[in-house]
């Protein structure tokens, strides 16, 4: 009971202590809720736009003048005037609410217009200077407004007549009226008549009311030449009568002068609809024509020629009104390549008699072009289609000539893109007839788990002239996963099992199992691989600190990759390299997994490079540096210099595979290790002792197969002083205990 009597007591002093806190908590959380104004904040006001309602008001029709005001500052304004202004002088003003930071409002003004003319209208915010602003320079806007008087007189050109068609010397009669439309009595003034720019007549015209004509006045006119003329009758040219519309006191026409009225149709242009034209493929061709004579023309035929070979069919040609044209059109199938004449004649038949009867042709030089294919990527399939990870994969392309022309052999690229691993390659395609298709296909091996992306390309590098060069490309995008799956044949685990280089530890077509995070540089390198043949893929862009890697061909395998991985450090699917300084880490992979196999290549070798700084800087001897290779444990290769220039030096080894490597100094502790020192595995080299560079002597250095682990001298003498150290800890506490008893 007492225990529970102290809980409790302690529990209400916790929500004592607790509770003025809470209480400041909930004042301070008040206090942020005020809107905190830190002294900086600004004003600056501006008239933003100035517009009118109606936009072009007559006079006595009142007008609404609108203001939209904007505070561009960052803080709110205080409420304030707009002061209007017609031409300088004040005609009122509006009260401007208070405005936030950033915001706009929107006033209006009526004002009704006295007189006409235009005026100037200005509107201006804060007139008074009440309102503190960053800016007082752009506080006003001023917009031109222009008023009309609708009851004005408006003189017009009421009838214009004159005669359609005129020959040399034939006299014609002009005659011309004028009205006033306005909306009261006009003022005396003149009707002036001008004939190819000159003024030829002038007539007075009295005083008009509201909507009367005064006319018609006549003149007599006798055309000297042939040709298209200008007439123009003109009311108040000088502007002598105050108008409501001054814009609308002539009328201008052509009148067209000539010995013979006819029409006269031409050819303008011919013009194919697809551009280049090809054997055997139809194209449209385009006819321009036009009358270009003085009267309206008949409706006619025209005919159409091929090398001056008339075609079967006619071309109808529409009626068409002087100085009007259309366009006509007809379809042809060249039949063979090469220059190719088009002839169109219009009116053929010459039913219409026309004022030139030359000019009914025109003839167009085209060219045509051989019969084209079409080459097509149809479809991508993949064997099998749900891959899992390490099982290889084959790729069928079906490529198709969808084109009228035969195709020549070419070659097909294809990109594959994994999880952190690429792949790429070509393969030849063989010549193709219009309409056919082949296949080709193509392998490769995930080494990483995920989505892949197949792209292939027909005549990527554009040797074959097709119609269309935008078809050739196809991406798989289905969602092909590869997913890892358990396998025993080594007797480990299947998410291991892809990590052991022994069957000939590919990669270089199928990527790298490599995290792509633990790589530091990387470098490929391409070769054709033809049984019978030595093979070199060199590393020439000296990203990685491998040169080259070489071997004997025993199996056609074409095109081959190899890939280069300097890692940062130990890769992530080995064990620890605990023996020697380490130089460099890296990974090589060649061809396809399961390539690079005894079955397949003979006397692999790698050469690879070691900065002579590193040397000696880390007091290295030469003659011991060697090439560690990793399967399912490390062994050391035969190491020897084949050269040095004046920042490396070069070396060379032998080895059984191509996966994980290292670069490293090994150190022999005792001749009890130099016992367990074997040949590689599959290498066939004996062991001796050579001389190295410096007059030493070096022992040719190999572990045992990958099957017999041995142990390094640092790992025995890490057990020793394991075993010793606890012993020795026992006798010290034996006889301390022992000398104070």
């Amino acid at each position: 009971m007492k225990a529970h009597f102290f809980v409790s007591l302690i529990s209400i002093l916790l929500i004592i202590l607790a509770i003025p806190g809470m209480s400041l908590g909930i004042a301070s959380a008040a206090e942020d809720t005020w809107p905190k104004d830190n002294g900086n904040s600004t004003v600056d006001l501006m008239i933003e736009n100035l517009s009118f309602d109606p936009e072009n008001p007559e006079l006595g029709q009142k007008v609404e003048i609108i203001v939209s005001v904007k505070n561009q500052g960052t803080g709110a304004s205080n409420s304030t005037n707009l002061a209007y202004f017609i031409n300088g002088s004040r005609i009122g003003d509006t009260e401007i609410p208070k405005i936030e930071a950033g915001q706009s409002k929107q006033v209006s003004f009526s004002w009704e217009p006295e007189t006409e003319g235009t005026v100037e209208v200005t509107a201006k915010v804060d007139e008074e200077e009440s309102v503190t602003e960053t800016d007082e320079n752009n506080n006003e806007k001023t917009k031109s407004l222009s008023i009309k008087n609708t009851g004005l007189p408006d003189l017009i050109i009421d009838t214009f007549k004159y005669a359609e068609y005129l020959q040399p010397g034939e006299n014609e009669n002009i005659e011309i009226s004028v009205k006033n439309q306005g909306k009261s009595t006009s003022e005396e003034t003149k009707l002036k008549l001008y004939i190819g720019g000159n003024a030829v007549n002038e007539w007075d015209i009295s005083s008009l009311s509201q909507g009367e004509n005064s006319g018609p006045f006549s003149y007599t006119w006798i055309p000297t030449s042939e040709g298209p003329v200008e007439i123009k009758a003109v009311v108040d040219e000088g502007n002598l009568v105050n108008e409501s519309d001054e814009e609308n006191n002539q009328k201008v026409d052509t009148i067209t002068v000539a010995q013979e009225f006819l029409p006269d149709l031409i050819i303008e242009d011919i013009l194919s609809q697809q551009g280049d034209l090809q054997v055997g493929k139809s194209s449209n061709f385009i006819v321009k024509v036009k009358n270009q004579g003085t009267v309206p023309s008949s409706e006619v035929v025209a005919k159409y020629y091929v090398n001056d070979i008339a075609a079967n069919e006619s071309i109808s040609i529409p009626s068409l009104s002087q100085g009007a044209g259309t366009n006509v059109s007809f379809s042809l199938t060249p039949d063979k390549e090469g220059p190719m004449e088009v002839k169109v004649v219009v009116d053929s038949g010459e039913a219409l008699h026309e004022s030139n009867e030359t000019n009914n042709q025109l003839i167009k030089e085209m060219n045509v072009k051989a019969l084209l294919p079409d080459l097509k990527i149809e479809s991508i399939s993949l064997n099998p289609e749900s891959p899992k990870l390490g099982e290889n994969i084959t790729f069928t392309v079906t490529i198709k000539n969808n084109g009228p022309g035969d195709s020549p052999s070419n070659e097909l690229k294809y990109n594959i893109n994994g999880t952190n691993e690429t792949y790429s390659g070509e393969i030849p395609v063989s010549a193709l007839s219009a309409g056919n298709s082949t296949s080709g296909t193509f392998s490769w091996t995930p080494r990483n788990e995920g989505q892949i992306e197949v792209k292939a390309t027909v005549d990527a590098t554009n040797v074959v002239s097709e119609s269309d060069e935008t078809n050739n490309e196809l991406t798989k995008t289905a969602q092909i996963t590869v997913t890892q799956e358990s396998s025993s044949s080594d007797g480990s685990s299947g998410g291991s099992s892809h990590h052991s280089s022994s069957g000939g530890g590919g990669g270089g077509g199928g990527g790298s199992p490599e995290p792509q995070n633990n790589v530091e540089e990387k470098e490929i390198s391409q070769a054709y691989v033809t049984s019978g043949k030595p093979v070199e893929l060199d590393f020439t862009k000296n990203a990685t600190c491998v040169v080259y890697v070489s071997f004997d061909a025993k199996k056609t395998a074409g095109k081959t990759t190899a890939i280069a991985e300097q890692l940062k450090g130990k890769s992530t699917l080995v064990s620890v390299l605990d023996s020697g300084e380490i130089y460099k880490y890296f990974n090589l992979w060649v061809g396809n997994s399961g390539f690079a196999t005894s079955k397949n290549i003979g006397n692999p070798v790698v050469c690879f490079k070691v900065e002579k700084a590193w040397i000696k800087n880390n007091n290295i001897n030469q003659s011991l540096i060697t090439l560690q290779w990793y399967d399912k444990g490390w062994q050391s290769l035969y190491t020897e210099k084949v050269k040095e220039d004046q920042n490396y030096v070069y070396f060379k080894s032998k080895t059984p595979g191509f996966s994980f490597f290292a670069i490293t100094e090994y150190s022999v502790v005792d001749s009890k290790d130099e016992k367990n020192i074997s040949e590689a595995s599959g290498q066939g080299e004996v062991k001796e002792t050579l001389k190295n560079w410096e007059g030493e002597v070096k022992t040719n250095i190999f572990n045992e197969s990958s099957e017999r682990s041995s142990e390094t001298p640092i790992r025995k003498a890490k057990i020793l002083l394991a075993i010793s150290l606890p012993l020795f800890m026992i006798f010290v506490e034996y006889f301390i205990l022992k000398k104070k008893i």
